[in-house]
């Protein structure tokens, strides 16, 4: 399951208030662990998707 960005940007915002993860999980009504995993991160952008190699030509050198 995704947490929404403002979901997000609340566990941020109270763990720089000095809340515990424990009390942040309590608050939002969400699991510890998600807490920890969204805490964690250093950047909430989404990763841009992988493209495949292109594979040289066997013709051309």
């Amino acid at each position: 399951m995704t947490v929404p960005m403002p979901i997000r940007q609340d566990i941020r915002r109270y763990e720089m208030e000095g809340l515990s993860r424990s009390a942040i999980a309590e608050r939002l009504g969400i699991s510890r662990n998600t807490v920890a995993k969204y805490a964690d991160m250093e950047d909430f952008s989404p990763r841009p998707e992988a493209r495949p190699e292109q594979s040289r030509s066997r013709v051309e050198p």
